[in-house]
């Protein structure tokens, strides 16, 4: 009687990490490469390589974002400085992205429009920094201060309009 228990609980523990690998396959492997190309952006945004992102690292991003998009240093992305961006972000992306490059450089070509909140044609460093900013903060969706993976990585499923300006 013993042995038979022994041998049910063994099986039973034996059978739960197959089970895990079983619901990792059910995930589209176009969804599951989304995953892993959002898990190691959000590595490169980890710096104290904690595994979770705090306030202080996206901060970061977003001024080093800044920084590399204006060019001449004035603190005001000009319409050509945005447009030589989403051109570099293009060239990279291809490498990344591939087929999507062209959609992924419009979402960042709209976002950058959202940003221009006083809609003059150019971004100063705190629209930016306000508009990107607050976009990073809504990635904490568990309100506990903090980004997992798991946050970071759905962020495009859960809220694509989130990032759009409020309708007059």
């Amino acid at each position: 009687m013993r042995n038979a228990l022994f041998v049910t609980v063994a099986l039973i523990a034996l059978s739960v990490p197959v089970q895990a690998e079983d619901k990792k396959d059910d995930v589209p492997s176009n969804i599951q490469q989304k995953y892993d190309r959002r898990a190691e952006e959000m590595k490169t945004f980890d710096k104290n390589k904690d595994g979770i992102l705090q306030a202080n690292e996206l901060g970061q991003s977003v001024d080093k974002k800044f920084d590399a998009a204006d060019t001449n240093k004035d603190g005001i992305l000009s319409p050509k400085e945005t447009a030589a961006s989403l051109e570099k972000f293009k060239a990279q992306g291809q490498q990344t992205y591939g087929n999507t490059t062209d959609k992924k450089a419009k979402r960042l070509e709209n976002r950058y429009q959202n940003a221009d909140t006083n809609e003059d044609g150019k971004i100063s460093e705190q629209e930016y920094n306000t508009y990107f900013g607050s976009r990073y903060q809504k990635f904490d969706r568990d309100g506990d201060g903090v980004i997992s993976e798991k946050e970071y990585r759905s962020d495009s499923e859960k809220m694509p309009r989130s990032y759009n300006k409020e309708s007059e």
